[in-house]
């Protein structure tokens, strides 16, 4: 099976690591054994060689006492020397006996008790004899046999010596062989994690470096042919892809953006069209009758005079013809749009013109406008007229959802988009917002909330933005108040 490139660089960084911290475990171990192994040597050993070379002291202080005896007329101050003595020997071999390692040191040193013990008898015995007046004899015994005890009870001595010393060369072996096993462990280890970090630099170079490299090349050359910019990378491949992939992403969400407002631009042009037809057929098959009603109205008002009982009627029946014939206007702007008069407009003087005329109707239901206008704003080229009508008609929307009153913000300002300059004109109030389950239909028409609205109002706004190449969207519409945009193509672009 073949694994990944990322499972394969991830299982050698974790072989790294793991090296990595087997050197240091190696490391500490060997630093514990060598504090270990040092300890032995400084202790133990020392205790033993200080044991052994104080033993062979206590050994050669004791010599000669009896001979001065025997040569001093038997002062029996040499005598009490030579017990303070004995028992500074007897103390060093129990502290030998503690230090001893090895059953051989021990051996040593019990041979050591024995002829020490045969050693003190016979000079006990010369003293004897030297008492009973056998000078002679006790001469004889201290020249031979004292001395030839003190002589083995002195190799007995060396031999522990030597025993010490070849305990503690044993023990620096010991500790040799274990510095060169953990050195041969620790180079194994250093040798692999070398090898191992190579092979991570090659599989990150082969695997993400070079590759990261040509497709850094791939989106430079992308960029230097197509309209995208080039970016300055400072030799960095990994921004350099990350950069072009973010500026992708961009793209690509913008452009599913203008393609799904195609679509449903394209979707409601087809709705449009269609009940634009029976919009045309309808209107132009009412307005006939409702003129001709309008003209009986006036004949009959005229025959029957001032009656004042008929009045309110009367006026009942031409407010409601009016609508009638507002709504057949309607219809007929929604079938047949009027061309665009297109000329340079000021964005700020179209919507001071347009507060202006409604500035009566928003005191009348307590609404106060607030105009926030970017200065320097550039020129549209658009028909002042048609967006002076988007404006109203977006107003009213927010008279009609604030009718407690409040304020009405009306603000400007410039963006680009798509490579291309808008102004953008947003109005927001601050009404009780549009249902999510109605948000989705507000520009489809004879849609509506209102009791007495056509449902045309919105879709002949959005359709008049269409044709300046514009767009009308809902931009925000939560419990704080509802937000609607016009966007429209700056002149020039």
């Amino acid at each position: 099976m073949r694994l990944r490139l990322a499972t394969r660089i991830s299982a050698t960084i974790v072989g790294v690591l793991l090296l990595a911290l087997l050197c240091s475990v190696v490391g500490l171990f060997a630093a514990q054994r060598f504090s270990a192994a040092l300890h032995t040597i400084v202790d133990e050993n020392l205790a033993s060689v200080r044991a052994a070379e104080e033993l062979e002291i206590a050994l050669l202080e004791q010599r000669g006492y009896v001979s001065s005896y025997v040569l001093d007329n038997g002062n029996r101050a040499w005598l009490n020397e030579l017990q303070a003595k004995q028992a500074t020997f007897a103390y060093w071999l129990i502290q030998a006996r503690h230090a001893a390692h090895t059953p051989a040191e021990h051996r040593i040193l019990s041979q050591l008790e024995d002829i020490h013990h045969d050693y003190d008898r016979k000079r006990d015995e010369v003293v004897v004899l030297y008492d009973s007046g056998h000078v002679d004899a006790a001469k004889s015994i201290l020249l031979k046999d004292v001395t030839a005890l003190y002589l083995l009870a002195y190799q007995q001595c060396e031999s522990f010596l030597a025993a010490n010393n070849q305990y503690a060369n044993a023990a620096n072996e010991r500790v040799r062989r274990e510095v060169a096993r953990i050195r041969w462990t620790i180079g194994t280890c250093v040798v692999v994690t070398v090898g191992l970090g190579v092979a991570l630099l090659w599989l990150f170079f082969h695997g993400v470096i070079f590759p990261l490299r040509h497709m850094a090349a791939d989106a430079r050359h992308f960029a230097s042919n197509g309209k995208g910019v080039s970016i300055d990378d400072g030799h960095d491949e990994m921004r350099t892809v990350g950069l072009y992939l973010h500026s992708l992403m961009e793209n690509v969400a913008e452009t599913r953006w203008h393609l799904e407002r195609s679509q449903s631009q394209l979707l409601q042009a087809e709705k449009l069209a269609s009940v634009g037809k029976l919009a045309a057929s309808v209107a132009h098959e009412i307005r006939n009758p409702l003129t001709s009603l309008k003209l009986w109205l006036y004949s009959i008002r005229k025959a029957v005079g001032d009656d004042p009982s008929l009045r309110r009627p009367f006026e009942m029946v031409s407010d409601e013809t009016t609508r009638l014939e507002s709504i057949v206007r309607n219809f007929l702007e929604f079938s047949r749009p009027p061309g665009l008069k297109l000329s340079p407009q000021n964005v700020a003087i179209l919507i001071d013109k347009t507060l202006e005329l409604l500035r009566l109707r928003l005191a009348e239901r307590g609404i106060e406008p607030i105009p926030c206008v970017a200065p320097d704003l550039p020129d549209v080229l658009v028909d002042q007229e048609q967006i002076r009508q988007v404006l109203i008609n977006l107003l009213d929307n927010s008279v009609d959802a604030m009718p407690r009153g409040g304020r009405v913000r009306i603000c400007a300002d410039a963006t680009v988009q798509s490579e291309r300059r808008f102004v953008v004109v947003r109005i927001e109030d601050a009404g009780g917002g549009i249902p999510r389950d109605v948000q989705e239909r507000i520009f489809e028409p004879f849609f509506t909330t209102k009791e007495h609205g056509t449902g045309l109002g919105l879709c002949i706004a959005a359709s008049v933005m269409a044709r300046h190449e514009g767009s009308l969207v809902l931009d925000m519409s939560s419990s704080a108040g509802t937000t609607f945009a016009v966007w429209i193509p700056a002149l020039g672009d």
